[in-house]
């Protein structure tokens, strides 16, 4: 019965460290992007949808962003227009999201943050996160 328990318990140690080591590649990867986003966005693309889950995507910009440049960076990106909040460096589309999307959304060195939310459908919904302490 203890070599059971301590076989259990090394298996659930692989399971943290294997977690720990993806969530070093988020942050290495996509650093400027919400782990949770990307996790649960991984987790919909293994479930293998025929198109990319849609999600209400917000992105935080520092506050010296030309607005117009951001939301035509957004919009060329995403292929939806952004809503703009708090005084332009809050934009927030709902779209279908890839990997790839949120990689090119944090190539420009204005984003500070992405994040947001499994949504199902096109519905649009208002911001509804605050940006996190920025570290980057």
């Amino acid at each position: 019965m203890y070599y059971r328990a301590e076989q259990e318990m090394s298996e659930l140690r692989e399971i943290r460290s294997v977690f720990q080591g993806l969530e070093t590649l988020y942050q290495t990867y996509l650093p400027k992007v919400d782990p949770t986003l990307i996790h649960d966005l991984l987790i919909r693309e293994h479930e293998k949808s025929e198109r990319a889950p849609f999600y209400m995507v917000e992105i935080f910009t520092n506050s010296n962003v030309n607005s117009e440049d951001m939301k035509e960076h957004i919009y060329q990106t995403t292929g939806m227009l952004p809503s703009i909040y708090d005084n332009g460096t809050h934009y927030v589309t709902n779209q279908r999201l890839t990997l790839e999307i949120l990689k090119e959304i944090c190539s420009s060195e204005d984003v500070l943050e992405v994040t947001g939310d499994y949504t199902g459908t096109l519905t649009g919904r208002g911001a509804s996160h605050e940006p996190r302490e920025h570290k980057h």
